[in-house]
Parts: C-alpha cells; structure tokens; sequence
C-alpha cells in the first residue's frame, strides 16, 4: 500500500516511483482515505494545469470534499496556495511584489552577512553541523527578518517548520507538534495585533494595511499567509541544501568543480532541485467526474502530484536518476507548475548561491560525517534531514555586521 509518509517510503522512494512509473503511472492508494498519484511529468502538468478540474481548495468546513494541498488535509490553511481562482488571483497579486527576482535578491547582502556570521560562530572550531549551525538559520532569519518577526525567536519558527514535516502522520508524537505549531501561531498573531497598531517596514504590516478587492485583510487570512511564508520559507530551502551538502561529500570532483568556477552554482541549484526535489509531492481535489490517465475519477476525489517521480522521469529528462551539474534544460517541477507556482521560489535560489558561494570560501577540507547523520522519517511533504555533522580544516572570522547586532 502507497503511503508517502511511510518510514519505507522515505528509504525507497525514488525505486518506488520509478516502478509506479514503469507499471501504474496513474496509481491508487487506499492511505489517508483513499486518492490517486500520479507519477508522469506530462500527467502531473496536465493536472496542474487545470484549475478547474482539479482543485488547491483547503475549505475546513463540515461536509466539505475540498482537502487543500496536503495528504492527509492540514489542520492549518495556507493562503493563497490554498485558493482557487478567482479569489485566489487577489492575494497572489499583493505577494507577488515582495517575491520577485529582483526584490528577492536584494536580500542578498543581508543572506550574506548572516551567512558570515553562521560561519564565524563555528569557524574557529573546525567543526559544524550543516544543519543546525548553516542550513537551518540562514533561511529562518531571513524568512523571519521579511516577515517582521523578532529575530531571537528564530528557532521556534524554524523548528515547529522541520518537526511538522518530518513526524510521520497518525501519530501522538504528530499530535504534540500540531499543537506546538498553533503555539508558535498564537506569537505571530500577537505580531499581526501590534502591527495594526503601528505599522513597520516588513511584509506583516504591509498585510495589515493592504485591501484586496477593496477589502482590508482579517487577521484570519494574514495569518494564513503567515503560515505559508514560515513553512515554505524555513524548510524547502534547508532541505536544498541538506541534500547538495551530502552528495557532495559522496562527489568530491564536484565540490572541486564548483569551487574553481562558483558562476556554476545557479546551474547546480536547478540539478540538486531537479534530482531530489525538496517539496516531494503536493495535492489537488477533483471538483468534476473526470476520466484521467485511463482513471474515472469521481468528484471528491483527492490526487497527490508527485513531483519528485515527475522529476526523474525519462521521457522529460535523460539520463533521469543521474546528477548533471551543468544540466539544460532543466525544466524541473520542484517549484510547482502554472498559477500555484512556488511563491518563493527565488528566495531559494538566491540562498543556495550565497550559502554555498560561503561554504566553498570558508570551508577548507570539508568531511560531512554522513553516518552521524539522519534524514527525514516521513518525506511525504518535505525530503530533508535533521542533522549533519562535520568538519573542516579552522580557519579566520570574517566581519559580519549582523553578528554585532545580534550575537
């Protein structure tokens, strides 16, 4: 039985897609209520390409057959990826701006400085954990730092984001992280309330004094916000990284490779998102009876898109399961597809570059200790790994203006 939370699933899931690729493109699960993969590049871009078929709908409401984007449905909804058109156009329309190419990069000193302060604190030492000490708050401060959330409370976001993709799903331990997550909630609602108040410059008093079609935001609906830009912001990017760091050390040519030329990075980013896919898979609810991939499909029905199957599939890449740094083109779909398409997606990008451009400077002699380290127990959501130890040849601080402020 197909459960992509499954503690199985996440040690064989790349033989599992390929053989559901092979022998049952359009498969079904009975997990979770019941719901179908589909596992082909072609088929998971006609889905989502279709909006009014198949539905990004999360409405929590008795009775109601639209699930939102995750199996099994999340308690929390998140706006806007969880609407359908038209409503959904409004909001994406006002995050659009702060989301662009150009605006995501002009956090690049900032994602530097802090990234030279992540090193300096370890530098000295010789040792780090990839994770916990780089991976981890680089993204987070940054996606807090956006936000408007105060700096120092950085792990608690970060953590509650890691702990509620990787628990396994049916689980008390799942309970309790649900749980510590609507107790960070409650501190980011406390920031919506003060911004009311008196506005700054950040994205949370932006949203308290935006109107979409003429209507102001409840704090409901920015909190909605809120929890999409935590979620995606602290964990998709950590997981990137995670996974270049440990087929690096598995490919130490390739380190060197990128380390005489780091304009290659970009270009690696792409691969490394293409061959591992940090957000696995994502889910739609079909709204009409529909015959799809041979399937009749019933209104109801929930579909997960499987991404990360999507991704190596060899009608779409060749050479699909093998790591080419410099790879075009690379239409990948870690990112998503069409209006839902990932709304940080150059957050990633940029992170990726400054965070490793950091790494190949500072750290000489890198050894990642991939037997101390853990992956992900469920990769249902998010493909990651909790920690990764290692070591490297100490070298100097550098000067970090961030690290004065903060430290």
């Amino acid at each position: 039985m197909f459960d992509h939370h499954s503690a199985d699933h996440a040690d064989n899931w790349v033989s599992v897609y390929e053989n559901m690729r092979d022998k049952c493109p359009v498969a079904h699960s009975s997990s979770y209520g019941g719901f179908y993969v589909l596992t082909k590049y072609a088929d998971v871009a006609a889905a989502i390409g279709d909006d009014d078929t198949f539905s990004s709908l999360n409405q929590q409401e008795e009775g109601s057959i639209f699930g939102g984007i995750i199996i099994p449905p999340s308690p929390m909804v998140s706006c806007p990826v969880e609407m359908d058109p038209p409503d959904f156009h409004g909001y994406r329309k006002l995050l659009n701006p702060y989301f662009t190419p150009r605006y995501s990069n002009s956090w690049e000193p900032f994602t530097r400085d802090v990234t030279t302060a992540m090193l300096n604190r370890v530098i000295e030492s010789g040792k780090l954990d990839l994770i916990h000490d780089l991976a981890s708050p680089v993204p987070a401060l940054l996606t807090a730092k956006l936000l408007g959330l105060p700096l120092h409370d950085w792990r608690l976001y970060s953590d509650i984001s890691h702990k509620v993709v990787y628990t396994p799903r049916d689980t008390p331990e799942f309970d309790e992280t649900t749980k510590g997550l609507l107790e960070i909630l409650a501190k980011v609602q406390l920031v919506v309330d003060e911004r009311r108040v008196e506005p700054k410059d950040d994205l949370i008093s932006a949203l308290t004094q935006a109107t979409v079609n003429g209507s102001p935001l409840s704090s409901e609906r920015i909190m909605e916000i809120c929890h999409l830009v935590i979620a995606g912001g602290n964990d998709t990017t950590t997981a990137l990284l995670s996974n270049a760091f440990a087929w690096l050390q598995e490919h130490p040519d390739q380190l060197e490779w990128l380390r005489e030329d780091p304009s290659r990075l970009p270009a690696a980013c792409e691969e490394f998102l293409r061959i591992f896919t940090p957000t696995q898979g994502l889910a739609r609810t079909v709204t009409r009876d529909v015959e799809f991939g041979g399937h009749q499909m019933k209104r109801g029905d929930r579909v997960l898109l499987a991404f990360a199957s999507a991704n190596r599939d060899p009608e779409a890449f060749p050479n699909p399961d093998e790591v080419v740094l410099d790879r075009f083109p690379n239409r990948h779909q870690a990112f998503g597809l069409g209006i839902h398409r990932c709304l940080g997606s150059n957050y990633a990008r940029m992170e990726f570059v400054v965070v490793m451009e950091e790494l190949l400077r500072r750290l000489d002699d890198l050894d990642v200790k991939l037997d101390a380290a853990h992956r992900y127990e469920s990769v249902g959501i998010v493909n990651g790994w909790v920690d990764m130890p290692a070591t490297f040849k100490p070298g100097e601080r550098f000067d970090s203006e961030f690290e004065k402020e903060f430290f």
